[in-house]
């Protein structure tokens, strides 16, 4: 079975490292995963009404609003859907635990990216 996955963030070469990280996290366990990309709030929340995620990885800071407003429409859609947080500054959205399930620290090294990607999607 597939897993789907949404890479939130502005920055295309950032969205280029996570994709080619989680190609090869996919091919190592030998098993699907999905991967959709938006680079604004208003494209992401576009492919969260078209898709279900088991999963987003979500740049806090977008040109056009928050990582915070993504995370809330996905669970309004699907509490089920895990979401981390990708931030230069965790300890400042902390607070907003109840949306994440994971922060990911920028700048990130492949393979600490990898593992984390590997329990967000709970493999």
């Amino acid at each position: 079975m597939s897993k789907r996955i949404l890479i939130v963030d502005d920055i295309g070469f950032i969205v280029e490292f996570e994709s080619t990280v989680i190609d090869a996290l996919s091919k190592e366990i030998k098993q699907k995963i999905l991967i959709d990309s938006a680079n604004s709030v208003h494209e992401a929340l576009a492919k969260i009404a078209q898709n279900d995620y088991d999963a987003m990885v979500v740049d806090m800071n977008l040109p056009d609003g928050t990582g915070i407003e993504i995370a809330k429409a996905a669970q309004a859609k699907n509490a089920q859907t895990r979401i981390a947080a990708l931030t230069i500054y965790p300890q400042k959205f902390e607070q907003d635990h109840t949306y994440f399930d994971a922060y990911f620290k920028k700048p990130i090294l492949p393979a600490v990216y990898k593992e984390n990607v590997r329990r967000l999607l709970q493999l």
